[in-house]
């Protein structure tokens, strides 16, 4: 993908997403592009309070959420 994903639009992705937890592997499929594409963004969101860490599934992959902000 060419342009660059921002922390606005990982943030949008999973509000659309509808779920309350969700990985970095969901949000990349919801914006159509590879999970490494993400980085940048993703750390942004959590770094900015908007997205936080809560507990790893059994396969331990993190899972995510919304923090309202």
């Amino acid at each position: 993908m060419a342009d660059t994903i921002t922390e606005e639009q990982v943030v949008q992705a999973a509000k659309d997403l509808g779920k309350d937890e969700f990985t970095r592997l969901e949000i990349a499929e919801q914006l159509g592009v590879d999970r490494e594409e993400l980085r940048d963004a993703f750390k942004a969101a959590r770094e900015g309070g908007r997205l936080e860490r809560v507990d790893e599934s059994d396969e331990g992959k993190p899972h995510f959420r919304l923090t309202g902000k």
